[in-house]
């Protein structure tokens, strides 16, 4: 029997054992000064390029509250050295490897480095993912927040929100987040970034006019088929004649529209990010690329047919998420229409 048949039986037992973690506070709890220099620890062991800037919310609400924090996070494989280059709060990287049980020795000493600090808080940067919570346990920390524990009055369903909800009832149960705004997602572009992201798009198009930045692809059932792009692509070149349509290509460089539009191809996250933070509406399949469009300012729409979208679709801004089981392609088009206007 192949490892990956042998994963839900895993996973399972591990989720009985890390249900038991329960959140842990020192004496003084977390009673501590905002200006304080913590060190804190996110631990979210995954290489996939959405579920690391889902975190990033986290970050900023950390660094908004203790900005002489210094943090640490576990992750997988090697992304999070692009995407976390300009957080001054980001200290260490424990890049632990995509595939533990092929480099176990390298595995061991990340995990080892990380267990031999200490630190003055952990937090499981996604309640569900069980090595997220198994690293927190691990760690030499004086406070250890797993979930949110017994609070669930207004707790979010979104999975950037989750932890931010977690930490702050942490340190103050009593606090109210019915209307509370969570920080979005960000890689925090630089102005030459951004300056270097207009240059390109201008190279691409010969005019004024503002773009529509498209992205067909998606893994798996994500993918939306060459039909209903057709269709939708059709409609949209009719409807915005007065804008640029661009397609941003994935690392697969493949096109569900055949590339018949200007298109761009990158294998630099954030130059990819600098083009589309120029551009002035997103609209793609839910996947990394959607959430690395929802890290920049531009509006992003989110198209969803097998994932909820109460967990990940992109939130805050403008932006918004289609379910396209439900949604004719007129419809899709007025939607656009509302966020672009």
């Amino acid at each position: 029997m192949s490892i990956k048949k042998l994963n839900p039986i895993k996973n399972s037992i591990l989720k009985f054992f890390t249900d038991f973690f329960q959140n842990t506070k020192t004496p003084k709890g977390l009673s501590l000064q905002s200006d304080q220099p913590l060190t804190i620890l996110i631990t979210r062991p995954n290489h996939r390029l959405g579920n690391q800037l889902l975190f990033t919310p986290l970050i900023r609400e950390l660094e908004l509250r203790f900005p002489n924090a210094t943090i640490d996070i576990v992750v997988n494989g090697n992304l999070s050295f692009i995407l976390f280059s300009e957080f001054d709060s980001i200290r260490t990287i424990y890049n632990l490897p995509k595939k533990p049980f092929n480099n176990i020795l390298k595995y061991i000493k990340k995990a080892t480095q990380m267990m031999s600090k200490k630190y003055d808080l952990a937090i499981a940067g996604e309640e569900g993912s069980n090595s997220s919570k198994i690293f927190v346990k691990l760690s030499r920390s004086r406070n250890k927040i797993y979930d949110s524990g017994e609070c669930i009055e207004n707790k979010p369903t979104h999975i950037s929100k989750k932890p931010i909800y977690s930490f702050l009832k942490y340190i103050d149960p009593a606090i109210d987040l019915k209307d509370y705004t969570y920080p979005q997602l960000s890689i925090k572009l630089t102005e030459d970034e951004i300056k270097q992201g207009n240059t390109i798009l201008n190279g691409l198009f010969n005019n004024q006019k503002e773009t529509i930045c498209i992205y067909t692809f998606a893994t798996g059932r994500k993918c939306h088929s060459k039909e209903w792009w057709s269709g939708v692509y059709d409609a949209m070149k009719k409807e915005f004649t007065n804008y640029n349509i661009l397609e941003m290509l994935p690392i697969e460089n493949v096109s569900q529209i055949d590339f018949d539009s200007v298109h761009f191809y990158s294998k630099d996250l954030r130059e990819i990010a600098a083009v589309i933070e120029n551009c002035s509406l997103f609209f793609g399949a839910d996947s990394g690329m959607m959430h690395l469009s929802a890290a920049t300012n531009t509006p992003t729409i989110g198209l969803f047919n097998v994932t909820k979208p109460k967990i990940y679709a992109p939130y805050g801004n403008k932006n918004l998420f289609i379910d396209t089981n439900t949604t004719q392609v007129d419809e899709i088009i007025n939607q656009i229409k509302a966020v672009t206007v």
